[in-house]
């Protein structure tokens, strides 16, 4: 066996997906509607995976599951930041594919590993006003939350001090949310949405 590959990152995380606000899968419950569809986006703010400095790169995860995430049957499509190349390129997708890092949680409940391609991807992490994207494939937008008899802009940051992925999570919904590729197609305005930030550091 080779050398485990060692990897500590600043991420930013944003996500989208197709169940109500307040996500379940935060508090370990089903979804919403049965099924689980998403995209999450990721920026390293400061980083590296095995001593290859991976500042500043990008990744988005479409996945699709027919029930909660943890009982498996999943499909997964990664989009890795085009401005990655060679050796950045490879410690980055095996950190994104769990070859490193901690989304094996993902990965291991799919039922074969995720396409890996190539696109420009828009990250903006900018609180209510956050939005990502890849290619032409993958659009989403934030907006607050809001009272559903004033209208007035309603704000609820989530404590998960046991978290696997975070510590805390900032609740919005999506203004936008859509998804078409292959085997992806889906288009869910007005669901969760939600903004985080997180350190990795392992193995």
């Amino acid at each position: 066996m080779g050398k485990p590959k060692r990897w500590n990152v600043k991420v930013e995380q944003l996500m989208c997906c197709s169940c109500n606000w307040g996500c379940p899968c935060s508090f370990n419950a089903p979804p919403t509607y049965g099924n689980c569809e998403a995209a999450l986006a990721y920026r390293i703010v400061k980083g590296s995976s095995d001593g290859v400095g991976l500042d500043g790169l990008k990744w988005i995860l479409v996945a699709a599951w027919p029930a909660a995430i943890h009982l498996g049957h999943g499909r997964g499509l990664v989009y890795l930041d085009d401005r990655a190349r060679g050796m950045k390129r490879e410690a980055l997708e095996a950190l994104v594919t769990s070859k490193a890092g901690p989304l094996a949680v993902y990965m291991s409940s799919m039922t074969k590993p995720p396409e890996v391609r190539t696109a420009r991807i828009e990250f903006k992490f900018a609180g209510k006003k956050s939005a990502f994207g890849g290619g032409k494939s993958v659009r989403a937008g934030f907006e607050p939350m809001r009272n559903p008899v004033t209208g007035d802009e309603h704000m609820f940051t989530g404590k998960l001090p046991t978290g696997l992925f975070t510590k805390s999570e900032d609740f919005y919904s999506a203004k936008t949310f859509r998804v078409d590729t292959d085997g992806f197609t889906f288009d869910y305005p007005g669901r969760n949405a939600i903004l985080s930030m997180a350190k990795w550091r392992g193995p």
